[in-house]
């Protein structure tokens, strides 16, 4: 019996991405589970005492992962969890979501993790979209989940994490749950094409859209971009504060650490204090984050190095937004390691354009095609490769594709011809480096110039007096739109209009003359969504409205 998909909710075979599997590591067999290839094989080949999670003052072996795991999974199957059910796992950075996303994977089921600050409205869509049957979640919080219940179609039983808040007799708890579930669990006969994981983007061009993703593509990622670029060992550490439902957390906190005999450090809401922290508890050896939350870890922290033992690093990613290269030199110099910027969506899973960690590296381009994918930038009305050094639209192909949930008219939109279309602006440089410009939405066009927006937000976050900025289009009559920047100074800077001289002078001075901003807005904080990534989109609105009136 295969795992059952409501009718529809998968695209047509046309319009479905061509998926390649060149690297020998990707030719997986036709029948494989993807928890029991991160979990139970280390424990079968004599791993089981190494250290799978480390949280807080906890060490969890893969020995007890995989017990949890399976007690978890028969207790999950005893309130009808199944192959093909889709069950929300709603938590903080913690080991219980670890483990309820692999042990309903392990079942033959589709976890689906969730973001802690949706509200109920947003979880009522997700979950009916979905078709959620199941919810685990932490007590923290349950409230949300609450709210949206009385508008749930699907949702039958739901598990409740407790750690303090106290658990309602009407709900599940998941320590009894555990405790009550066999320790031997045998994985569901999954095929490698059937589904483990579903993402739903943040939602901020319209309604969330679920991307699915299947035990092979899970594995595939692991295999391509962080066994290629990273070379990890059962010695590593990953590390970091991306979030678990966030597609680059699970890679680099989940599947990344797992696949490889390796160990994970888990902090729960990670400042950048509790990070550094982390890097010395646990030894952390691969540091994952956004930059924004390495600048912070810079300016709020700059003694660091001096403060906190940071010698078992060896390598830094990044991902979630543009890094400047102020921002690479900046922890290069304090923490004397490369940061590998990566390009990757929820709906493609992880990184496929990044640097190798062996790579002298470039940091004015992301890097080149991860290991096992192509890419190709073409003219978006055309479709054509254009030149080398030209600007277009980013087109990739790989062991990942995009792949959405019910939603037709995106899929076609976002495959053309098999060739996935993240909606990124690129360059592909003579060197073979591939040179992010902007998202296709963030490009400005301003007296028919094409302006990339996060290209002056790399020169502005050069100036010392600059903590952050974001680039946006402004409505402008004359020109239709000008550049405009919105500037968090560093700390001790006041504003003032010989501040604004000096950005727009410097803008002047590295990049075409048109390209600087015409206008500069000093804010407290730039919006972003949960992941950290900054939402221009709010800016341009803003900006709109604000002509428009």
């Amino acid at each position: 019996m295969q795992p059952q998909v409501p009718e529809g909710k998968l695209p047509d075979a046309e319009s479905m991405p061509d998926l390649l599997f060149t690297l020998p590591e990707t030719h997986y067999p036709k029948r494989i589970n993807a928890a029991t290839e991160l979990v139970d094989r280390h424990v079968e080949e004599g791993r089981g005492d190494d250290v799978a999670i480390y949280f807080e003052d906890e060490e969890i072996t893969y020995a007890d992962l995989q017990s949890r795991v399976n007690r978890f999974g028969n207790a999950l199957s005893e309130i009808g969890v199944e192959a093909g059910s889709r069950v929300v796992v709603r938590f903080p950075n913690r080991p219980e979501a670890v483990v309820a996303c692999l042990a309903v994977q392990k079942l033959g089921g589709v976890a689906l993790p969730s973001m802690k600050l949706l509200r109920a409205k947003e979880l009522e869509y997700i979950f009916n979209d979905a078709g959620a049957t199941h919810c685990v979640v932490y007590d923290g919080l349950l409230d949300e989940v609450e709210g949206a219940m009385p508008n749930l179609d699907t949702l039958e039983e739901v598990i409740v994490v407790d750690r303090g808040a106290g658990v309602d007799h009407a709900y599940h708890d998941y320590d009894a749950l555990l405790e009550s579930g066999g320790s031997t669990l045998d994985a569901y006969d999954t095929e490698r094409t059937d589904l483990a994981l579903m993402l739903y983007t943040s939602g901020t061009t319209g309604r969330p859209k679920g991307a699915i993703h299947t035990h092979r593509q899970l594995l595939a990622s692991a295999d391509s971009y962080a066994r290629y670029c990273l070379e990890p060992t059962r010695e590593d550490v990953f590390g970091g504060n991306p979030p678990l439902p966030f597609a680059y957390g699970y890679g680099d906190l989940v599947t990344f650490p797992l696949r490889f005999g390796a160990s994970t450090s888990l902090v729960e809401n990670a400042t950048p204090g509790d990070l550094l922290e982390a890097v010395e508890a646990h030894g952390i050896t691969v540091l994952c984050s956004i930059p924004t939350a390495f600048n912070q870890m810079l300016a709020k922290h700059p003694d660091a190095p001096d403060e906190h033992d940071l010698s078992s690093l060896r390598a830094g990613m990044s991902a979630g937004e543009p890094l400047a290269p102020s921002t690479y030199d900046a922890v290069e110099d304090a923490y004397g390691i490369k940061l590998l910027d990566g390009i990757g969506t929820t709906e493609m899973l992880h990184i496929f354009v990044s640097h190798r960690h062996t790579d002298e590296v470039d940091p004015s381009a992301t890097g080149f095609p991860v290991p096992g994918y192509e890419c190709r930038v073409v003219d978006p009305d055309t479709r054509e490769e254009v030149d080398r050094g030209e600007a277009g639209l980013l087109a990739v192909r790989g062991p990942t594709g995009i792949t959405y949930w019910g939603r037709p008219d995106k899929q076609a939109e976002s495959v053309v011809d098999g060739w996935s279309y993240p909606g990124d602006i690129f360059v592909h440089r003579e060197d073979g480096r591939l040179e992010y410009k902007s998202r296709a939405d963030d490009l400005i066009i301003s007296s028919g110039y094409n302006i990339p927006g996060p290209e002056v937000e790399n020169v502005v976050q050069e100036l010392d007096s600059v903590s952050e900025v974001a680039v946006v289009g402004t409505p402008d009559e004359e020109r239709g739109q000008v550049v405009k920047a919105f500037v968090v100074l560093a700390e001790g800077v006041e504003e003032s209009d010989d501040l604004i001289d000096e950005i727009q002078t410097h803008v002047k001075n590295t990049l075409a003359p048109y390209k600087y901003p015409r206008a500069v807005e000093f804010v407290a904080e730039l919006p972003r969504t949960e992941t950290g990534k900054i939402q221009r989109v709010k800016l341009r609105e803003r900006e709109r409205e604000q002509y428009e009136d």
